[in-house]
């Protein structure tokens, strides 16, 4: 069975370098990496396959979470969506579940809940 595959979009470089190392090391195929959702959306265009999840900030320049999440939905149904976000406001949650996310979590989570959370989206090979 193949490890699942994930596109981690976030603005901070060096945040998406540690999460790529911890899912790495979690059994995860990081496949795609982008800076803002804009860029994102060009890579999967570009990119004859598609992630399992893409694990997508919310305040991001360009094109934010939730205007990619619209446009992943449309052209993309399949890849799952876990919001990773250090709002951690109700309206924040209520607004991803609306646009069908699969996920939320806040950047502070403990490791624990990353990985609760993570393997409940999407679980790992076995």
């Amino acid at each position: 069975m193949k490890n699942p595959t994930i596109a981690v979009v976030d603005d901070h470089a060096l945040l998406r370098k540690a999460v790529n190392y911890r899912l790495t090391g979690l059994g995860y195929n990081v496949v795609m990496e982008a800076e803002n959702g804009q860029q994102f959306l060009d890579k999967l265009e570009e990119d004859a396959t598609s992630p399992d999840l893409c694990l997508l900030d919310i305040n991001m320049p360009v094109m934010n979470g939730f205007e990619t999440a619209v446009q992943l939905k449309k052209k993309w149904p399949a890849i799952k969506i876990l919001f990773f976000s250090m709002q951690n406001g109700s309206m924040y949650i209520k607004k991803a579940r609306e646009l069908g996310a699969d996920g939320y979590l806040c950047k502070d989570a403990s490791s624990e809940e990353f990985n609760r959370v993570l393997y409940a989206v999407l679980p790992p090979a076995v």
